[in-house]
């Protein structure tokens, strides 16, 4: 019967969900002073990728529960319809059967399907959330890289304009004493404010890799539990739902034996 085979596939839906919420409360247990761990072209291709995958997962359980009601009430309608067309003979049959969809609708209104897709919409949110960040993180590493070559390229630049300034200034003289409007000495200069740039920019890049690490750990050890424990009251709910639906048909065939025995 579909009704128990839907019954015993939430059941099992639960068991993973608790088996899922279990695994992800050991997240708690993380430590967080491990090494850092720099984002990396594979990292934002793996967040991307299970953005993608969460927002398919949201869509497909809204949807999910808007068929599972729409049906319902198309079903009872349908039934309120034709119960006139039913002869009296078959009318206790059909009160039957209407009074079984109307538990069955009241039922999935009563899901809590509302609370389960909130809690698989923050986890995408978070989701987002570190990939924003993790495309700011890159960005600053690339912009950090970039500042550190022309650092060096600059100072190449400088070493040789030294090398040429040895062999032309008189013995003794130092080119770091040379006039502060001499092109070494402004060279030097410029040199040292593009040191302190790169230090400063260096810094912003590491506190990002920091920032990275911590909101995923954080949102990780957060969101993940709370969605699968919405997604155990959910299958929770489901299959007490068929269950009672189950035992409701059960019931009806039973009285529909009696009487038909008794006949």
């Amino acid at each position: 019967m579909p009704v128990s085979r839907l019954m015993h596939m939430w059941r099992t839906m639960y068991e993973c969900h608790q088996a899922q919420k279990r695994i992800s409360q050991r997240l708690s247990h993380l430590n967080d002073n491990q090494n850092k761990d720099f984002t990396t072209d594979s990292h934002l291709q793996a967040t991307a990728q299970l953005e993608t995958e969460v927002t398919a997962w949201y869509i497909s359980f809204c949807k999910l529960t808007k068929s599972q009601r729409e049906y319902v009430r198309t079903l009872c309608r349908w039934i309120q319809l034709t119960a006139c067309l039913v002869d009296d003979q078959r009318s206790y049959n059909s009160s039957a059967i209407r009074r079984l969809c109307e538990d069955w609708q009241l039922v999935f209104d009563k899901l809590p399907d509302k609370v389960t897709s909130e809690a698989i919409k923050s986890f995408l949110s978070a989701i987002q959330l570190i990939f924003r960040q993790q495309l700011e993180e890159r960005s600053l590493h690339k912009k950090s890289d970039r500042l550190e070559k022309r650092l060096q390229k600059e100072l190449n630049s400088l070493e040789e304009m030294e090398k040429k300034l040895e062999g032309s200034l008189p013995d003794g003289v130092d080119p770091s004493s040379l006039s502060p409007k001499h092109p070494f000495s402004l060279k030097s200069a410029k040199i040292e404010a593009l040191r302190k740039r790169v230090h400063t920019e260096k810094t912003k890049y590491l506190n990002s890799v920091q920032v990275t690490k911590d909101m995923i750990t954080n949102n990780l050890k957060t969101s993940l539990p709370f969605v699968f424990e919405a997604l155990m009251g959910f299958s929770k709910d489901s299959a007490r739902a068929f269950e009672a639906i189950h035992s409701r048909i059960n019931q009806a065939t039973c009285s529909d034996a009696s009487e038909t025995s008794t006949i």
